[in-house]
């Protein structure tokens, strides 16, 4: 019963957010600059464990790793909090790049939610990214 019943409670408490969060239009994601860019409103955070970035397109790439914390929320997990940047390098990337993010934001305060893990597409030139194309 317990498997059937978080699941529910997590939609159910995803419905009912405070403030109408919509983690997918309220979350900006950028590809500029040779980064990655995550830009969080105030009074949200990000689990950073459930952070990722895959490419997919053609190549390879290599993502930075994620900026140190020592935030920490209720359930024990690392968060990140305003402008997440990630420096990248490519290697024979396809024109255009693009990018499979999965992030999982949480509201803060008495109501607040930790969100399911998002997953969004950005897509920029592949001159965006340095390395050897």
């Amino acid at each position: 019963m317990r498997r059937v019943l978080i699941p529910f409670l997590m939609v159910a408490a995803q419905a009912l957010s405070a403030a109408g969060f919509d983690p997918a239009k309220d979350v900006s994601l950028s590809l500029a600059g040779g980064a990655l860019s995550l830009t969080l409103p105030e009074n949200v955070h990000l689990k950073a464990r459930s952070f990722k970035v895959a490419l997919v397109s053609r190549g390879s790439l290599t993502c930075a790793p994620l900026p140190a914390t020592s935030e920490i929320d209720d359930a024990g997990d690392p968060i990140l909090r305003g402008t997440v940047r990630l420096a990248l390098t490519g290697h024979k990337l396809e024109d255009p790049v693009r990018l499979l993010v999965t992030y999982q934001p949480c509201t803060e305060g008495p109501d607040g939610v930790c969100f399911l893990p998002v997953k969004r597409t950005v897509a920029a030139a592949a001159e965006v990214i340095p390395g050897t194309n």
